[in-house]
Protein backbone atom coordinates (compact mmCIF):
# COMPACT_ATOMS: atom_id res chain seq x y z
CA UNK A 1 0.00 0.00 0.00
CA UNK A 2 2.81 2.54 1.25
CA UNK A 3 4.49 1.48 -2.46
CA UNK A 4 1.34 2.48 -4.26
CA UNK A 5 1.34 6.20 -2.48
CA UNK A 6 4.73 6.43 -3.30
CA UNK A 7 4.27 5.83 -7.26
CA UNK A 8 0.77 7.57 -6.93
CA UNK A 9 2.29 11.15 -5.60
CA UNK A 10 5.14 11.70 -8.52
CA UNK A 11 2.13 10.89 -10.85
CA UNK A 12 -0.17 13.33 -9.75
CA UNK A 13 2.90 15.80 -9.48
CA UNK A 14 3.97 14.84 -13.03
CA UNK A 15 0.28 15.69 -14.39
CA UNK A 16 0.09 18.74 -12.52
CA UNK A 17 2.75 20.13 -14.45
CA UNK A 18 2.05 18.38 -17.36
CA UNK A 19 -1.73 20.85 -17.31
CA UNK A 20 0.70 23.55 -16.18
CA UNK A 21 3.01 23.42 -19.42
CA UNK A 22 -0.23 22.75 -21.67
CA UNK A 23 -1.92 25.79 -20.00
CA UNK A 24 1.23 28.15 -20.79
CA UNK A 25 1.53 26.90 -24.54
CA UNK A 26 -2.14 27.36 -25.20
CA UNK A 27 -2.41 30.83 -23.61
CA UNK A 28 1.21 31.35 -25.65
CA UNK A 29 -0.56 30.06 -29.17
CA UNK A 30 -3.38 32.37 -28.39
CA UNK A 31 -1.60 35.89 -27.84
CA UNK A 32 0.43 34.47 -31.00
CA UNK A 33 -2.73 34.47 -32.79
CA UNK A 34 -3.96 37.94 -31.48
CA UNK A 35 -0.56 39.66 -32.64
CA UNK A 36 -0.36 38.07 -35.81
CA UNK A 37 -4.31 39.96 -36.87
CA UNK A 38 -3.23 42.94 -38.87
CA UNK A 39 -5.73 45.76 -39.14
CA UNK A 40 -7.44 45.25 -42.49
CA UNK A 41 -7.69 49.16 -43.31
CA UNK A 42 -7.90 52.18 -41.36
CA UNK A 43 -10.73 54.98 -40.74
CA UNK A 44 -10.76 58.85 -40.59
CA UNK A 45 -13.42 60.93 -39.23
CA UNK A 46 -14.16 63.51 -41.71
CA UNK A 47 -17.34 65.40 -39.87
CA UNK A 48 -20.37 64.04 -37.90
CA UNK A 49 -21.09 61.42 -35.75
CA UNK A 50 -19.45 58.06 -36.62
CA UNK A 51 -18.75 54.85 -34.48
CA UNK A 52 -16.78 52.05 -34.94
CA UNK A 53 -18.13 48.66 -33.66
CA UNK A 54 -16.26 45.54 -32.38
CA UNK A 55 -16.69 41.94 -31.23
CA UNK A 56 -19.98 41.02 -33.43
CA UNK A 57 -21.50 44.93 -32.87
CA UNK A 58 -21.45 44.37 -28.91
CA UNK A 59 -18.56 46.87 -28.35
CA UNK A 60 -19.45 50.42 -29.52
CA UNK A 61 -16.68 53.03 -29.85
CA UNK A 62 -17.02 56.88 -30.95
CA UNK A 63 -14.77 57.33 -33.51
CA UNK A 64 -13.09 60.61 -33.13
CA UNK A 65 -10.60 60.98 -35.48
CA UNK A 66 -8.79 57.32 -36.53
CA UNK A 67 -9.12 54.14 -35.91
CA UNK A 68 -7.43 50.62 -37.32
CA UNK A 69 -10.04 48.31 -38.62
CA UNK A 70 -9.68 44.53 -38.38
CA UNK A 71 -12.01 41.34 -39.45
CA UNK A 72 -15.66 41.58 -38.93
CA UNK A 73 -15.36 45.24 -37.30
CA UNK A 74 -18.39 47.96 -38.62
CA UNK A 75 -18.28 51.20 -38.94
CA UNK A 76 -21.49 53.19 -38.24
CA UNK A 77 -22.76 56.48 -40.12
CA UNK A 78 -25.15 59.01 -38.29
CA UNK A 79 -27.28 61.28 -40.12
CA UNK A 80 -24.64 63.71 -40.50
CA UNK A 81 -21.76 61.57 -40.30
CA UNK A 82 -18.95 60.60 -42.75
CA UNK A 83 -15.83 59.03 -43.14
CA UNK A 84 -13.10 57.36 -44.94
CA UNK A 85 -11.71 54.37 -44.90
CA UNK A 86 -8.34 53.79 -46.30
CA UNK A 87 -6.47 50.46 -47.37
CA UNK A 88 -2.72 49.12 -47.78
CA UNK A 89 -3.82 48.62 -51.91
CA UNK A 90 -4.18 52.39 -51.90
CA UNK A 91 -7.80 52.63 -52.11
CA UNK A 92 -9.92 55.71 -50.22
CA UNK A 93 -13.39 54.85 -50.32
CA UNK A 94 -15.86 56.63 -48.04
CA UNK A 95 -18.91 56.00 -45.69
CA UNK A 96 -21.60 58.46 -46.21
CA UNK A 97 -24.06 59.30 -44.15
CA UNK A 98 -27.23 56.29 -42.77
CA UNK A 99 -24.69 53.83 -43.29
CA UNK A 100 -24.01 50.62 -41.39
CA UNK A 101 -21.02 48.64 -43.04
CA UNK A 102 -18.60 45.59 -42.01
CA UNK A 103 -15.33 44.95 -43.31
CA UNK A 104 -14.20 41.09 -43.20
CA UNK A 105 -11.06 39.42 -45.46
CA UNK A 106 -11.34 36.50 -47.91
CA UNK A 107 -9.19 34.91 -50.05
CA UNK A 108 -6.58 37.59 -49.42
CA UNK A 109 -9.48 40.61 -50.65
CA UNK A 110 -11.27 43.06 -47.86
CA UNK A 111 -14.86 42.64 -48.33
CA UNK A 112 -17.10 45.79 -47.78
CA UNK A 113 -20.56 44.53 -46.96
CA UNK A 114 -23.25 47.33 -47.06
CA UNK A 115 -25.99 46.42 -44.86
CA UNK A 116 -27.37 50.36 -44.75
CA UNK A 117 -26.76 53.36 -46.47
CA UNK A 118 -23.95 53.59 -49.32
CA UNK A 119 -20.03 53.67 -49.66
CA UNK A 120 -18.38 55.98 -52.38
CA UNK A 121 -14.94 55.52 -53.74
CA UNK A 122 -12.59 58.35 -54.14
CA UNK A 123 -9.42 57.02 -55.00
CA UNK A 124 -8.81 54.03 -56.73
CA UNK A 125 -6.20 51.19 -55.63
CA UNK A 126 -5.06 47.76 -56.72
CA UNK A 127 -8.39 46.45 -59.07
CA UNK A 128 -9.92 43.15 -57.49
CA UNK A 129 -8.24 44.24 -54.23
CA UNK A 130 -11.14 45.49 -52.38
CA UNK A 131 -14.87 43.83 -52.83
CA UNK A 132 -17.89 45.63 -52.47
CA UNK A 133 -21.22 43.01 -51.18
CA UNK A 134 -24.22 44.49 -51.70
CA UNK A 135 -27.96 42.98 -51.56
CA UNK A 136 -26.41 39.55 -52.05
CA UNK A 137 -24.51 40.93 -54.75
CA UNK A 138 -20.49 40.94 -55.37
CA UNK A 139 -18.28 43.42 -57.06
CA UNK A 140 -14.87 45.32 -57.25
CA UNK A 141 -14.70 48.66 -55.82
CA UNK A 142 -14.11 49.96 -59.27
CA UNK A 143 -17.09 47.90 -60.81
CA UNK A 144 -19.33 49.04 -57.86
CA UNK A 145 -18.69 52.59 -58.38
CA UNK A 146 -18.65 53.02 -62.17
CA UNK A 147 -21.98 50.40 -62.71
CA UNK A 148 -24.31 49.93 -59.94
CA UNK A 149 -23.93 53.29 -58.55
CA UNK A 150 -24.31 55.52 -60.92
CA UNK A 151 -27.32 54.00 -62.40
CA UNK A 152 -29.09 53.70 -58.54
CA UNK A 153 -27.91 57.52 -58.31
CA UNK A 154 -28.37 58.88 -61.41
CA UNK A 155 -32.07 59.74 -60.67
CA UNK A 156 -31.33 61.19 -57.28
CA UNK A 157 -29.23 63.95 -58.10
CA UNK A 158 -28.88 67.78 -58.15
CA UNK A 159 -28.57 69.23 -61.35
CA UNK A 160 -24.90 70.50 -61.96
CA UNK A 161 -23.92 72.77 -64.55
CA UNK A 162 -20.18 72.35 -64.80
CA UNK A 163 -18.21 75.02 -67.05
CA UNK A 164 -15.08 76.02 -67.68
CA UNK A 165 -15.52 79.94 -66.75
CA UNK A 166 -12.35 81.16 -64.94
CA UNK A 167 -10.09 78.17 -65.98
CA UNK A 168 -7.11 78.78 -65.94
CA UNK A 169 -3.37 76.74 -66.99
CA UNK A 170 -2.66 74.17 -69.16
CA UNK A 171 -5.42 72.27 -71.19
CA UNK A 172 -3.01 69.84 -72.83
CA UNK A 173 -3.08 66.49 -71.81
CA UNK A 174 0.27 65.91 -71.61
CA UNK A 175 1.35 69.08 -69.29
CA UNK A 176 -2.00 69.51 -67.34
CA UNK A 177 -5.54 68.77 -66.88
CA UNK A 178 -7.61 68.79 -69.66
CA UNK A 179 -11.19 70.75 -68.63
CA UNK A 180 -13.23 67.58 -69.86
CA UNK A 181 -11.52 66.00 -67.43
CA UNK A 182 -11.63 68.08 -64.37
CA UNK A 183 -15.38 67.74 -65.05
CA UNK A 184 -15.68 64.26 -64.94
CA UNK A 185 -13.91 63.99 -61.94
CA UNK A 186 -16.01 66.24 -60.01
CA UNK A 187 -19.50 64.13 -62.10
CA UNK A 188 -18.05 61.64 -59.77
CA UNK A 189 -18.57 63.20 -56.54
CA UNK A 190 -21.80 64.05 -56.87
CA UNK A 191 -23.44 62.22 -54.09
CA UNK A 192 -21.25 64.75 -52.19
CA UNK A 193 -22.79 67.54 -52.72
CA UNK A 194 -26.22 66.09 -52.86
CA UNK A 195 -25.77 65.23 -48.85
CA UNK A 196 -24.88 69.00 -48.27
CA UNK A 197 -27.89 69.69 -50.12
CA UNK A 198 -30.12 67.45 -48.42
CA UNK A 199 -28.40 68.51 -44.71
CA UNK A 200 -29.57 71.81 -46.11
CA UNK A 201 -33.16 70.60 -46.89
CA UNK A 202 -33.35 69.04 -43.51
CA UNK A 203 -33.53 72.66 -41.93
CA UNK A 204 -35.02 74.65 -44.77
CA UNK A 205 -37.34 72.34 -46.73
CA UNK A 206 -37.66 73.46 -50.19
CA UNK A 207 -35.02 75.59 -50.85
CA UNK A 208 -33.32 75.72 -54.37
CA UNK A 209 -30.64 77.94 -55.68
CA UNK A 210 -27.11 77.92 -57.31
CA UNK A 211 -23.46 78.34 -55.87
CA UNK A 212 -20.10 78.21 -57.53
CA UNK A 213 -17.32 77.11 -56.37
CA UNK A 214 -13.55 77.75 -56.94
CA UNK A 215 -10.17 76.01 -56.58
CA UNK A 216 -7.17 75.22 -57.31
CA UNK A 217 -5.66 71.67 -58.42
CA UNK A 218 -1.86 71.45 -57.74
CA UNK A 219 -0.11 69.18 -59.40
CA UNK A 220 0.08 66.32 -56.86
CA UNK A 221 -3.87 66.60 -57.84
CA UNK A 222 -4.58 67.51 -54.37
CA UNK A 223 -7.17 70.38 -54.03
CA UNK A 224 -6.41 73.99 -52.34
CA UNK A 225 -7.94 76.71 -51.65
CA UNK A 226 -11.45 75.69 -52.06
CA UNK A 227 -14.17 78.70 -51.25
CA UNK A 228 -17.49 79.14 -52.76
CA UNK A 229 -17.14 82.14 -55.44
CA UNK A 230 -21.00 82.90 -55.98
CA UNK A 231 -24.17 81.85 -54.55
CA UNK A 232 -27.79 82.42 -54.22
CA UNK A 233 -27.97 80.20 -51.09
CA UNK A 234 -26.50 81.66 -47.62
CA UNK A 235 -26.28 79.31 -45.72
CA UNK A 236 -23.31 79.14 -44.38
CA UNK A 237 -23.16 75.55 -43.13
CA UNK A 238 -24.07 74.71 -46.63
CA UNK A 239 -21.45 76.27 -48.12
CA UNK A 240 -18.65 75.55 -45.91
CA UNK A 241 -19.87 71.41 -46.54
CA UNK A 242 -19.75 72.47 -50.60
CA UNK A 243 -15.70 73.41 -50.21
CA UNK A 244 -15.35 70.81 -48.02
CA UNK A 245 -16.58 68.46 -50.35
CA UNK A 246 -14.32 69.76 -53.36
CA UNK A 247 -11.32 69.81 -50.77
CA UNK A 248 -11.64 66.02 -50.80
CA UNK A 249 -11.24 65.44 -54.43
CA UNK A 250 -8.41 63.95 -55.85
CA UNK A 251 -7.85 64.46 -59.41
CA UNK A 252 -4.21 62.66 -60.86
CA UNK A 253 -1.09 64.14 -60.41
CA UNK A 254 0.59 66.13 -63.42
CA UNK A 255 3.38 68.57 -64.80
CA UNK A 256 3.14 72.20 -65.78
CA UNK A 257 1.03 75.11 -63.93
CA UNK A 258 -1.36 74.52 -60.83
CA UNK A 259 -4.57 74.78 -62.65
CA UNK A 260 -7.28 77.41 -60.98
CA UNK A 261 -10.93 77.09 -62.09
CA UNK A 262 -14.24 77.75 -60.79
CA UNK A 263 -17.50 75.15 -60.94
CA UNK A 264 -20.97 76.01 -60.93
CA UNK A 265 -23.64 73.94 -59.23
CA UNK A 266 -27.62 73.68 -59.20
CA UNK A 267 -29.63 72.49 -56.66
CA UNK A 268 -33.37 71.98 -57.15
Amino acid sequence: MAKKNSLLIPSLIGLGVLSVALSLLVSNFTEKQKVSIRPLARVDLNMGTVFVLRKNMTQKENLTRTASLYPLDSVETGPDGDATMTFDSAYRIRVQENSLITLDEEYGRQVILIKRGDVQMETAGRDGSVMISRDGVRWTANDYETNYRKQAASGNLPDMAPSTEGFSGSRSASEGLTSEFIQETLRTHRNSFFKCYTQLLQKTPGVVGQASVGFTIERSGKVSNPTVTNSTISDVSFKKCLTEAIRRVDFKSFSGDPISTVFPLKFE
